[in-house]
């Protein structure tokens, strides 16, 4: 048991991840911190194929976002819930067509939200970690 009075079990939400499909890295899936779950980057991965969901960017923003979901179920919580997310985008021109995606997953007010570009594993176009809150009082600026 930790300080927190919580098992490693109960704090990590531990699941199939994408990370898994070739070798598992040191990292936990999903930690719950107080009222914070803070979710590892979820990419454009098949969970049951363990394979690139698709070539296209639509097609790995519906898996990632599903892998985001899942992980967030795990918690108890949803899409709703997140307060911030980081994407990871593997080229600028990707931006304005990933931000026509994302709208239909996120609704005004929306979280806050930081884009890097970078190369990503497996070929991958889209990544995206997200922190999510059981804080019901949320205050958006």
């Amino acid at each position: 048991m930790s300080d927190s009075g919580m098992s490693m079990e109960e704090r990590n939400f531990n699941q199939p991840a994408p990370d898994r499909v070739l070798n598992r890295p040191p990292f936990s899936t999903a930690v719950r911190s107080g009222s914070n779950v803070y979710i590892s980057g979820q990419g454009g991965i098949d969970l049951e194929a363990k394979a690139v969901a698709g070539p296209d960017l639509k097609t790995q923003v519906e898996f990632t976002m599903r892998n985001l979901e899942r992980a967030l179920a795990k918690a108890e919580l949803t899409l709703s819930d997140v307060v911030q997310a980081t994407v990871y985008l593997s080229d600028r021109s990707l931006y304005a067509p990933f931000n026509e995606l994302y709208r239909d997953y996120f609704r005004q007010p929306y979280p806050a939200r930081t884009v890097v570009y970078c190369e990503l594993n497996y070929g991958l176009l889209v990544e995206i970690d997200v922190i999510a809150t059981t804080d019901a009082d949320k205050q958006y600026y």
